[in-house]
Parts: C-alpha cells; sequence; structure tokens
C-alpha cells in the first residue's frame, strides 16, 4: 500500500475538499486524484464520492479511514526502529495521562537520559484504553494508566498516586474548608478530556455520596489543563486538577487548595509493559528504573 497516497486520503476526509489538500501538498488536483484511484484499485472498493457537503468517505472509505491513523503510526514506529540500528540510538515512546505527560514525567526521563545518554525519549497524552491499545499493537513501549490492566500479555505495577485539589483563585471569598454538598453552591470549572480521568472520576465519586455532576454550577468546561488554570487565574470557578499541574502557582499564592471533607479524588498510577521475555534492554532499563524509584523522582 502506497503510504502518501493513504495520507492524501486522510487528508481528503478531514477537510472534505480535494482541492485544499492539493493545494496544502503543492500537488495538482489530478495527481492527487490519481494516487487516490491507485488506492481504490489496490483495494477494490469506492472510498470517496462527492455530495452537496463536499468530498464523502463510502463505507468502505470509512473504514479505511479507521484504520489508517494505526497503520501510518505503525509504519512510523518501525522506520524509528530502523534508525536506530543504523545510528544506535534507543527511541522509546511512552503514554500517559494529560498531567503526568505534562507536569511529572518529564523530571523522571531527565534523570534516565543522564543515565542512558543514547536514549531517545517521547510522550503522548493518551487515555487508559487508548494508552493499553497502542501497547498492544506495539505503538509504544510503556503506559502510565489508572487502572490495572486485564491483560496477560502485559506486565504492570503500581508505582504511585495522582493527587488530584480542589483549587480556587486566592483571592477567592470561598472557604479554605468545605463540605461536599457545599460544591453545589459554588460555580466550577470542568476539566474534561480523554487524556484525563478526572471529570469520570468526580462524577463517580459525587455520585457515591448523592451528588450528581448537574446539581453543580459548572460554568463551562474545558479539554486542558493550561485552559482551566487560567479560569482559575481570572477567578471564574473553582477546578479540581492535579496537584503537580499547580504546584507552582501554590507555592507563589496565587492558588489556594480548598478542602473537601470526607472526598478524595486521588487515584492509582501504574506503568504496564510487555512481558520482560519481549521488552528489549532499554525498555527493561527505563521500566524497572520507574518501577524501583516510584513517584518519588516526580517533579
Amino acid at each position: 500500500m502506497n503510504l502518501t497516497a493513504l495520507e492524501y486520503f486522510r487528508e481528503v476526509v478531514e477537510t472534505k475538499s480535494i482541492s485544499k489538500v492539493a493545494m496544502n501538498r503543492h500537488i495538482s488536483q489530478s495527481a492527487l486524484s490519481q494516487n487516490i484511484q491507485k488506492l481504490e484499485n489496490e483495494l477494490g472498493f469506492m472510498l470517496l464520492e462527492r455530495s452537496n457537503k463536499g468530498v464523502e468517505p463510502t463505507e468502505a472509505g470509512r473504514i479505511l479511514f479507521k484504520y489508517s491513523g494505526t497503520i501510518t503510526r505503525i509504519y512510523d514506529k518501525m522506520k524509528e526502529e530502523l534508525d536506530s540500528l543504523e545510528f544506535s540510538v534507543e527511541n522509546i515512546r511512552i503514554n500517559g495521562s494529560l498531567s503526568l505527560v505534562d507536569y511529572s514525567l518529564p523530571c523522571v526521563l531527565y534523570k534516565v537520559k543522564k543515565k542512558h545518554p543514547s536514549y531517545n525519549f517521547e510522550m503522548h497524552a493518551r487515555s487508559n484504553i487508548d494508552s493499553i491499545n497502542d501497547l498492544i499493537n506495539e505503538l509504544t513501549d510503556l503506559c502510565f494508566v489508572t487502572e490495572e490492566p486485564c491483560d496477560d500479555r502485559l506486565d504492570f505495577g503500581r508505582i504511585g498516586k495522582e493527587r488530584i485539589v480542589l483549587i480556587a483563585n486566592a483571592n477567592s471569598r470561598i472557604p479554605d474548608v468545605i463540605d461536599v454538598q457545599d460544591l453545589q453552591k459554588y460555580e466550577m470549572v470542568l476539566l474534561d478530556d480523554e487524556a484525563l480521568i478526572i471529570s469520570s472520576f468526580l462524577k463517580s465519586k459525587l455520585k457515591s455520596v448523592g451528588v450528581t455532576i448537574d446539581k453543580i454550577p459548572i460554568m463551562f468546561k474545558v479539554d486542558s489543563i493550561p485552559a482551566a488554570k487560567s479560569s482559575v487565574n481570572n477567578n471564574l470557578g473553582i477546578c479540581f486538577l492535579p496537584y503537580m499541574s499547580v504546584k507552582k502557582e501554590l507555592y507563589e499564592k496565587r492558588y489556594k487548595i480548598v478542602e473537601v471533607t470526607n472526598f478524595n479524588l486521588d487515584y492509582d498510577i501504574y506503568l504496564v509493559s510487555h512481558r520482560k521475555c519481549n521488552r528489549n534492554r532499554a525498555v527493561n532499563d527505563v521500566y524497572n528504573y520507574f518501577i524501583e524509584n516510584g513517584e518519588k523522582d516526580f517533579c
């Protein structure tokens, strides 16, 4: 399969336009159409059709699009491993929650890099399910998840906890200590993203104490930690955030922690990899480092 043609196909589906992709790729529309025609001939299915909404994938096109991202990522991973043979560099991919990737893992990997200068690291923020699937499909080497994996092809170890705190602007009039029922009184910004599991934990924990999320005045949802912090900076509401992501602002007294009595959102962190017999030396070195040092080396 011609991977360039596959990339063209993906971009056409995403933009719903052959002309836009041709312009962005600096090729003629006819050349782009010929590439996709060869892909259709190879697979034996028509992949695209024109509609009043632009170019739309056929049913076969939707199937190809679903798997095309994985195909290109596997190819990129293969190329990286081949390059590592030529240049004697070990490339290690790591998946984890957004907060770990952005705030906690860099410090640990800095120490590993000092110990093993030939190891290169690539980090991606992914959900639990996507991280495990990437690991099984050889698209990543290690991943951090918040649930024990149920797959006998994998090894895992608990390496610590992610501490989640309720944050308010330091100038907010909200008390330093509140009851969980009091959450219904205060405007909140909800951090909601598939690579973060805070919102799902919050909904589950609230339900267990008889409070539903719709009873809390959610001003708006954001899909990133910087957006949530910007909202707190502007005193637009309180927000549950990973402690590691707000440690600096707490030290500078720009934020304050609001304690919610008898309400804990902390969750366990598990490191997952393939079984030891299927790990290469570099991945095994990093896996063992995390297991031995746990969370004490996190930023």
